[in-house]
């Protein structure tokens, strides 16, 4: 499994965080900051929200550190599980 890709497990729900690197053509070193989305499903298969079986947070804020990166998602997954899903 790559250190890019975090799976939790919230009962009920399911969380997978991928976390991907900004590509700065060009450059010297083209490997730059990190970014993360998630997507959160449920462990018994049933609907996430409403009709969905996937509910998918786009990609957060740009990281220098993988670490806050897939930590910013993490916490953006657990606060809309939190909040009931709202509409985005």
């Amino acid at each position: 499994m790559s250190d890019r890709h975090r799976e939790i497990e919230a009962d009920p729900y399911y969380i997978v965080i991928n976390a991907d690197r900004e590509y700065l053509a060009g450059a010297a070193d083209p490997n730059g900051r990190f970014s993360a989305r998630a997507v959160i499903t449920r462990l018994d298969g049933k609907p996430v929200y409403r009709n969905f079986l996937q509910y998918q947070l786009e990609v957060g804020a740009w990281f220098d550190e993988l670490q806050d990166a897939l930590g910013d998602a993490e916490v953006r997954a657990r606060t809309a599980i939190n909040d009931g899903f709202p509409d985005l």
